[in-house]
């Protein structure tokens, strides 16, 4: 086949044509690839504070579940670190209380409480009170007295007194000591 004209002419005709095509082709992709990453861009940013905040939302749960722990855990100690002291009370009143218990006061604090001790045994921590009550028996393992009879038992041993007190007297040791 035979070409007429200046063919260099032609051909530099087409190749303008295509490279302005392959340049606007080119722009086109490079406009795509743009918005593409854009859009990736903005999804990420989203993604990102989805995370900071499930993650932000994770970190507070976990510290205030550790809170909670560390806090329940203090005052369970303190409440222990309480109640020794409070029995601790009570453990040097009956030990004080012992020397009580061997007065004429308590032995007049017995007889005012008593009904009538006729017919009833009397138990005893020593000889010191068989002077007040004739037919004492000696019983080592009671501080105190304690008054029985078939029906009945009118129990005055150190014991049971700081029992019977300590409800009450808790309240007003525990405002003492912790106001």
């Amino acid at each position: 086949m035979e070409t007429f004209g200046n063919v260099e002419a032609l051909k530099s005709s087409i190749e303008k044509r295509y490279q302005a095509e392959i340049k606007n082709a080119e722009k086109d992709r490079d406009k795509q690839l743009a918005e593409i990453a854009k859009e990736l861009k903005s999804r990420l940013d989203i993604l990102e504070s989805d995370m900071k905040t499930a993650t932000n939302a994770e970190v507070r749960k976990a510290y205030s579940m550790i809170l909670s722990e560390e806090k329940l855990k203090a005052k369970k100690e303190f409440e222990e670190k309480r109640e020794w002291l409070i029995n601790a009370v009570f453990r040097e009143a009956a030990k004080k209380a012992k020397d009580i218990v061997h007065s004429s006061g308590y032995v007049d604090y017995i007889k005012s409480s008593m009904p009538d001790e006729k017919g009833l045994s009397v138990v005893g921590d020593s000889d010191y009170y068989s002077k007040f009550f004739p037919g004492l028996k000696v019983n080592d393992d009671i501080v105190g007295l304690r008054f029985e009879s078939e029906n009945v038992v009118y129990d005055f041993t150190l014991n049971n007194i700081i029992a019977s007190k300590k409800d009450i007297l808790r309240h007003e040791v525990s405002r003492i000591l912790f106001s």
